[in-house]
C-alpha cells in the first residue's frame, strides 16, 4: 500500500491515544504504522466472516487483504458515524459477496474448520473433560459438515444473513448497517434464508 493513494482528510478533535479514533486519525494523515495497528486489531474478525463465506483459507486471506487495502484507500471518507469494525466488516463482507459472484461453487469445508480459529491465533478449539466419545463426535462432525454444506450451496444473499446472524452472532441492527438495508429486510431475509436452509439440509437427509 502507498501513502499517496490515501485521500488525506481534515483530522477530527483529540482522541485517546492508542485508541481507535486517534489510529484513524492518524491513518487519515497518511500514517501507515498506524494503519497497520487497525489491521492487526479487526484481521482475525474479517478473516473469519469471510472464511466462513467462501469455506476457503487461501481465498479468504486474498479477500480480507483486499478488504483492508480498499479501507486504506478509503479512509479519507471515513466520517465515524458507524464504528471502525463495523465500517472495515462491511468492506469486506460487500468484497466477498462481489468475488464470489459468477464463480462455480466448491465444495464447503467443514463448519468445524470455520469456526476453529481461537484468540490466540492457533486453529482448533479446546475440548472440555467431558467431551463426547469418538463415535460421538465423528456423528457430530458430520452433521456439521453437512450444515456447511447446505450453507455454502445458499444463494449469496441466504448465505450472508446466515453467516451474519446464525454464524457470527451479529445483532439485526448492526447487520442492517453492513448491508445498508432496514432491520425489517434483515429479519425477512433470514426468515427466508433459514427456510432455504432447512429445505436444503432435509434434502441431503432424504425427508
Amino acid at each position: 500500500m502507498k501513502k499517496s493513494e490515501l485521500p488525506v482528510a481534515t483530522p477530527p478533535p483529540a482522541a485517546e491515544a492508542g485508541g481507535d479514533a486517534d489510529l484513524i486519525r492518524r491513518s487519515q494523515g497518511g500514517d501507515g504504522d498506524a494503519y497497520g495497528k487497525l489491521v492487526v486489531k479487526y484481521q482475525d474478525l474479517v478473516y473469519n466472516a469471510v472464511f466462513r463465506m467462501v469455506n476457503r483459507e487461501d481465498e479468504a486471506a486474498d479477500i480480507a487483504q483486499e478488504a483492508f487495502v480498499k479501507g486504506w484507500r478509503a479512509l479519507g471518507s471515513f466520517e465515524g458515524r458507524a464504528q471502525f469494525g463495523t465500517w472495515i466488516y462491511r468492506i469486506a463482507i460487500n468484497a466477498c459477496i462481489s468475488n464470489r459472484r459468477g464463480m462455480k461453487r466448491r465444495k464447503a469445508t467443514s463448519l468445524n474448520s470455520a469456526m476453529g480459529s481461537g484468540d490466540d491465533g492457533e486453529g482448533g478449539m479446546d475440548v472440555a473433560d467431558d467431551a463426547p466419545e469418538p463415535a460421538e463426535r465423528l456423528v457430530e462432525n458430520e452433521n456439521q459438515r453437512m450444515v456447511q454444506d447446505a450453507i455454502g450451496e445458499l444463494e449469496h444473499e441466504f448465505r450472508t444473513m446466515i453467516v451474519l446472524r446464525d454464524l457470527e452472532g451479529r445483532p439485526y441492527e448492526e447487520i442492517a448497517e453492513v448491508l445498508e438495508v432496514p432491520v425489517g429486510t434483515v429479519r425477512s431475509r433470514l426468515h427466508r434464508a433459514r427456510q432455504a436452509l432447512k429445505d436444503k439440509l432435509k434434502a441431503k437427509l432424504g425427508k
